[in-house]
């Protein structure tokens, strides 16, 4: 038999050696880092973010005091134009539920008469996890298209010249996607807490505007922060499972699609008690600052008569409990069929 290292070079022979899995690991960063499809994605998620960033930039603006003073006369005007309304509606003998209630000028925040509103510390989470939920679907397209193409282009089989055994290669190229793929979440992450501290000081509220919660709000994003970085682990593992185990980038992109866009809505629909096993409501769960609430089937309440929606608590520890439960089966049914199948 012949051994081939992972450079390329063949020796032949008893004295042949298989490659370390070291050595595999090393091989398998620098052809990652070196596809043309990893720095494509790259340069698009980074004209991408610079857009958003241009946009968000300007949307938002430090109000004066001179803004501060139009916006309250805009506001103090609508509330008169109101009550006008209200008045003549009640003078031409309406009853008052027709006609409803005048508001006072604590009903309108006076940021909604802002021309340009000031991005506000309670901006920063909600966009934190929308940065780490884009990255994990950036990694998720990409280990699809890693394990794809190597079935695509039949290399995986030449591979097994190099590697005859199947588990460790297969986990020397996981190992490696993970590895990339965390790296770039936390910087995607540290990139964005620059960004979101230099939109506060030049377009916006100070985090001391928060008053009482200022003093919680940096160790709050910054658990939101990780564990949007982190939502990159079971989403790889999902798309380097289905990939592998479809043999085929788009198959996998295919089912995913179908998945989130049809089977999670069809098992919502049957039975909403189900929804906190569904990976979108994990994913969701996972990311929100304590969790999220989801509705159940209707109960009776006491308190109200009524038969209101029952309320199910879905835990941060819940949410990433079940994405990766998700990525376990899927990968251990991928690996399980790669040790077995024939590949030729």
């Amino acid at each position: 038999m012949t051994a081939v290292d992972t450079s390329g070079s063949a020796t032949a022979g008893p004295g042949a050696e298989a490659p370390t899995f070291n050595r595999l690991l090393a091989t398998e960063w620098r052809r990652l880092s070196a596809r043309r499809f990893t720095r494509v994605l790259l340069l698009v998620s980074a004209v991408g973010y610079l857009v958003a960033m241009a946009f968000i930039w300007s949307q938002h603006a430090q109000p004066t005091e001179a803004d501060y003073a139009q916006a309250t006369v805009a506001r103090d005007q609508q509330v008169v134009e109101i009550q006008r309304s209200v008045d003549a509606c009640l003078a031409a003998g309406e009853s008052s539920d027709t006609c409803g209630v005048a508001p006072t000028v604590d009903s309108f925040p006076l940021d909604y008469f802002l021309d340009a509103r000031p991005f506000t510390p309670e901006q920063v989470p909600g966009l934190t996890s929308a940065v780490g939920i884009a990255v994990a679907m950036a990694a998720f397209v990409l280990a699809s298209t890693v394990i794809g193409a190597e079935w695509s282009s039949r290399n995986i089989v030449a591979w097994l010249f190099f590697e005859p055994r199947r588990l460790r290669l297969l986990g020397a190229k996981l190992l490696t996607l993970l590895g990339l793929v965390v790296v770039l979440a936390f910087v995607a992450q540290a990139i964005w807490l620059s960004s979101a501290r230099l939109l506060m000081s030049q377009r916006g509220l100070p985090v001391s505007s928060l008053g009482s919660s200022a003093d919680a709000f940096w160790p709050t994003t910054l658990q939101v922060s990780v564990r949007a970085a982190l939502l990159v682990v079971p989403m790889a593992v999902l798309g380097f499972g289905l990939a592998n185990l479809m043999r085929n980038t788009a198959a996998a992109l295919g089912v995913a699609f179908v998945y989130f866009a049809v089977v999670e809505t069809v098992l919502g629909g049957i039975s909403p008690r189900l929804q906190p096993y569904q990976f979108t409501v994990g994913l969701r769960a996972w990311v929100q600052d304590g969790g999220i609430t989801v509705y159940g089937d209707p109960v009776y309440d006491q308190q109200t008569g009524n038969l209101d929606p029952e309320l199910i608590p879905v835990s941060n520890l819940h949410g990433g409990i079940v994405l990766l439960a998700y990525a376990v089966v899927v990968l251990t049914v991928s690996v399980a069929l790669f040790r077995r199948r024939d590949i030729t």
